[in-house]
């Protein structure tokens, strides 16, 4: 008499039994590990944008504007400078995420590499997701640009 090989079939099926349950428990929190891995693109393309700016302003001596494509800073965003409307980058939509700053309208470096414009913070996040964390772009007022990761699900205020 000859050994079958192979599994049987109560056995695939508690190893699928196995899995579905496995998979049931992952699949809400990597919803939000997926969402909270979204809003870094963003966050890293706005930050460079914002170096770009100010390291150009101080290299050509000029005024640099980074201004927003519409009124929502996710639709995109263009470095150009202030006088002749040079465009340096264009920087495409966003989908699935919101960008706000707090003060409206284009944030302007001046010659020194300063803001010529008011201190301004952006919110990157997943609209609707509070357990995503949202990354939070500053801008002081000498000019110098960071990004932090927000320490709690309240996506009105960077902390």
């Amino acid at each position: 008499m000859r050994d079958a090989a192979g599994f049987t079939l109560i056995e695939i099926l508690v190893v699928l039994g196995i899995l579905v349950v496995l998979a049931s428990i992952a699949v809400p929190s990597m919803r939000s590990f997926m969402d909270s891995q979204i809003v870094k693109t963003p966050a890293s393309d706005l930050y460079a944008s914002l170096v770009l700016a100010r390291s150009e302003a101080i290299k050509r001596n000029a005024a640099i504007d980074l201004v927003p494509s519409a009124t929502d800073w996710a639709q995109g965003w263009q470095v150009r400078q202030q006088s002749g409307g040079t465009v340096l980058r264009v920087q495409d939509s966003y989908p699935r995420i919101t960008i706000s700053a707090n003060t409206a309208g284009t944030v302007t470096y001046g010659a020194n590499g300063r803001l010529s414009t008011s201190a301004t913070t952006f919110r990157v996040m997943v609209p609707g997701n509070a357990e995503a964390r949202m990354r939070c772009v500053s801008v002081d007022v000498t000019g110098r640009p960071s990004v932090r990761v927000d320490t709690d699900t309240d996506q009105t205020v960077c902390n």
